[in-house]
């Protein structure tokens, strides 16, 4: 995890970079609804309307702002993108109307979803190919380290509850992405992309078999919205298992994301082989889903076993799925168009965060194993298409993929100090 802190170069300044925007971000989080609440004088019912059309808005910026990272060079995009960001947090101090705060988290959620490719581009180009899934493994690992740290410097300011206290949310965080806007400064140029004469703006959206890829890992990506809200609402709602036992199985989950993730990601070497894990991480989605299913009439002991089984193989398929996904997206996207796919394929988790909600408000709703199952179900399915739709999308691009000459900068780096 700690390994690309230790290293020199630029794998340490994006590490750097990790670490620093993943605080700020965990700090923001764990507090948000009660700064919008208790200091904006939002009401709770405005709060979920913003931030529901802030991930719609993230949706459509992630695959319109990764081709400006290709047609604009991704350095250049990340550092307008994320110093917008930094500047909104700055000023939701001054929000004082609704209006003002849906400008505000929109913005943020274009700016923060369209930075992402621009991250992925920057990512494939400071890091060696052979490098990269294991490299971002180890960057998930330290954004969920530093998403836990953050998150429980939130309970001091819950704890002072002063609107100074408050405030510091917005700042620590605004100040924190400023900082990488100056380390993404550290980083080297990427010239735009040069793109084959004749081919469609927005090629990504007539790849069917890449599409369709992006379609199965929404699925497998459930996890997300699963652990997050579903599991907590299961288990409070549904379930006799004490209420102090969300916390303690979230824990468990962090703990073995942040210490299992960059063994897990060395299995996904190549697109054949991420796909692969992919189709394991459906298993084991379906299987955790299985198990909560018949946790709804069950007590003391086994209730609890049976529910540290489920949350243990929705962690493994966390796990599988993440590091499928990287090798997949990279892989499998054309090396002149890497910010447009990997701003496409990000929508994985921007559709399961959409979808994952009214899915589990099927699960938790009649309080039976139909939904879990029903789900699981799905689970499967994208499992099985997984694997063939990944080897249709590989043959498209062996098909479709641009002379070396015309991959810039991605085929033309000339060593391996500047991709380090």
């Amino acid at each position: 995890m700690f390994e690309p802190l230790r290293t020199s170069g630029h794998v340490r300044v994006l590490g750097l970079m990790v670490l620093i925007a993943s605080v700020g971000a965990g700090f923001f989080m764990g507090g948000s609804a009660l700064f919008f609440v208790k200091v904006l004088g939002i009401s709770p019912v405005q709060a979920s309307i913003g931030m529901s059309l802030s991930g719609f808005t993230g949706f459509l910026a992630a695959p319109l702002l990764g081709r400006a990272s290709d047609r604009w060079g991704a350095r250049r995009v990340y550092v307008l993108l994320t110093l917008g960001q930094g500047v909104l947090f700055l000023c939701y101090p001054w929000v004082n109307s609704f209006p003002l705060f849906l400008a505000v988290v929109c913005g943020v959620a274009a700016t923060e979803f369209g930075a992402v490719p621009a991250w992925a581009s920057l990512v494939a180009h400071c890091v060696p190919a052979e490098a990269r899934v294991e490299t971002r493994a180890q960057f998930r690992a330290l954004a969920n380290l530093g998403l836990t740290l953050g998150t429980l410097a939130t309970s001091v300011v819950i704890a002072v509850g002063t609107v100074p206290a408050y405030y510091s949310l917005v700042v620590i965080n605004g100040v924190g992405l400023l900082v990488c806007v100056f380390a993404a400064r550290q980083l080297p140029h990427i010239p735009p992309l040069k793109h084959e004469p004749g081919t469609p703006r927005f090629a990504v959206l007539k790849d069917g078999p890449y599409l369709s890829l992006i379609a199965a890992s929404s699925v497998l990506a459930l996890h997300g919205t699963m652990l997050a809200l579903v599991v907590p609402l299961w288990i409070v709602t549904v379930t006799s298992a004490p209420h102090y036992l969300v916390p303690v199985l979230m824990t468990v989950n962090t703990v073995l994301a942040i210490g299992l993730q960059v063994r897990v990601s060395s299995r996904a070497r190549t697109w054949s082989s991420a796909a692969r894990l992919a189709r394991q991480s459906g298993v084991l989605l379906a299987a955790g889903f299985a198990v909560f299913s018949a946790t709804n009439t069950l007590n003391g002991l086994p209730l609890i076993a049976l529910l540290l089984v489920g949350v243990l193989l929705l962690t493994a398929a966390e796990l599988a799925q993440s590091a499928s996904a990287w090798g997949l997206a990279y892989d499998l996207a054309p090396p002149d168009r890497q910010g447009e796919y990997q701003g496409a394929f990000s929508l994985t988790m921007a559709v399961q965060s959409v979808l994952g909600p009214a899915l589990g408000a099927m699960v938790v709703g009649p309080a039976d194993n139909y939904g879990w199952l029903l789900l699981g179900g799905a689970a499967l399915v994208a499992a099985w298409l997984v694997v063939p739709v990944a080897h249709r999308s590989a043959a498209r691009s062996a098909q479709s993929a641009p002379p070396v000459a015309a991959v810039l900068p991605l085929g033309g780096r000339t060593s391996a100090k500047e991709s380090a």
